[in-house]
């Protein structure tokens, strides 16, 4: 884990009835990810929508073989009912009805990172047809969190009593403590990374849209604390 310096921000208020000092404590954690998330679908066009759902049915068969050797929580596989349309062709200026088609997605989720690449090398090996929706994590993100508001808590009561010193003050009882506040310069909170989500589109194995990055970028926990202290 890496930490990174906390930022600040500060404004006084003075009232008849008491004076008060407001602070905002901000914490930050830099954390490698473990974790992935990704959607994995299947999907056929066939002249008769029974062909098209055995097809798309027969590909699922295949995946969820492939996820078993990977995923150890059954709960962590996810398939959804297979849905079923009509396909038309757009490519000219009219739509032209070319049959049926069948989907089915998988939500997968794979709690030991290392073995991303194993893992999609072989549901390359089926008869999958796209893998998108791919979202890094940490098996321990509602820990880290909790930790980083701690850390921005620790930072408001510390700006306080710094601001405090610098002013030849006492700092009294907190009258306020929140890490929600509405303001118009919201702190950026919760787990972020940069960048989007990505997606494999594969035609017959080969890749399209963005692709697939194999390598996650680091994860950013933030959080913050607003907080308004008496003044001796």
């Amino acid at each position: 884990l890496f930490l990174f310096p906390l930022l600040f921000f500060i404004s006084c208020t003075t009232s008849t009835e008491q004076k008060t000092i407001n602070v905002t404590g901000q914490g930050k954690m830099k954390v490698v990810p473990d974790m992935v998330e990704l959607s994995l679908r299947a999907y056929s066009v066939k002249s008769a929508m029974k062909d098209a759902v055995t097809e798309t049915q027969a590909a699922v068969n295949q995946i969820i073989a492939v996820c078993r050797k990977y995923v150890v929580d059954p709960s962590d596989i996810k398939v959804s009912s297979i849905s079923t349309n009509k396909a038309y062709d757009y490519s000219r200026a009219t739509e032209k009805f070319i049959g049926y088609d069948a989907l089915q997605v998988l939500d997968v989720t794979l709690k030991d990172i290392r073995k991303i690449e194993q893992f999609t090398e072989e549901l390359l090996a089926t008869k999958i047809s796209k893998i998108d929706n791919i979202r890094y994590n940490h098996t321990k993100a509602d820990s880290i969190m909790r930790e980083v508001n701690l850390m921005a808590l620790e930072d408001a009561r510390k700006t306080a009593e710094k601001m405090c010193d610098k002013m030849n003050a006492s700092l009294g009882s907190i009258v306020y403590l929140s890490n929600f506040e509405n303001r118009s310069n919201k702190v950026n909170r919760g787990m972020h990374y940069s960048g989007s989500d990505y997606q494999m589109n594969l035609y017959n194995k080969s890749f399209g849209g963005e692709g697939f990055k194999m390598t996650a970028e680091i994860l950013q926990f933030e959080d913050a604390a607003y907080a308004s202290f008496e003044l001796k």
